[in-house]
């Protein structure tokens, strides 16, 4: 008895399904935004912040302090710039201007009064001594 006339053997690969079997799946291609927000998550998991211990912070605590918020702060600003000039591409001409200078800006303040803390400290050990 052939298989064919064999009511009860099961047709395992149907002849249409073949090809999706040995199909290999195309690569997933990830947006500018996606790789961005991909990147910004891998620099923020790698900083970790200094801990200060103790009651007081000496200079050099509030130097890697600055260096965290330095290179968390350029993390987010690259991020946001991708975010904007995405956004840009895709509104209606004129519509999003990119004012990313200002959070660059802004980080920069924020770390240049931590070194500038650093070297009013180093200045004042050098009078005192």
């Amino acid at each position: 008895m052939s298989q064919a006339s064999n009511s009860n053997t099961p047709n395992r690969v149907s002849f249409s399904s073949a090809g999706a079997v040995r199909r290999r799946p195309s690569p997933q291609v990830l947006s500018p935004v996606q790789l961005a927000h991909h990147g910004l998550i891998a620099a923020l998991a790698r900083e970790t912040p200094h801990n200060i211990v103790g009651t007081y912070s000496d200079r050099f605590d509030i130097m890697n302090r600055a260096d965290h918020l330095e290179n968390v702060l350029a993390a987010v600003t690259a991020y946001a710039k991708v975010i904007v000039a995405d956004t840009a591409e895709n509104a209606p001409l004129g519509y999003v201007a990119d004012e990313t200078g200002f959070l660059a800006d802004a980080a920069a303040d924020i770390v240049g009064a931590l070194k500038k803390a650093v070297d009013r400290m180093i200045d004042d050990a050098n009078e005192a001594a």
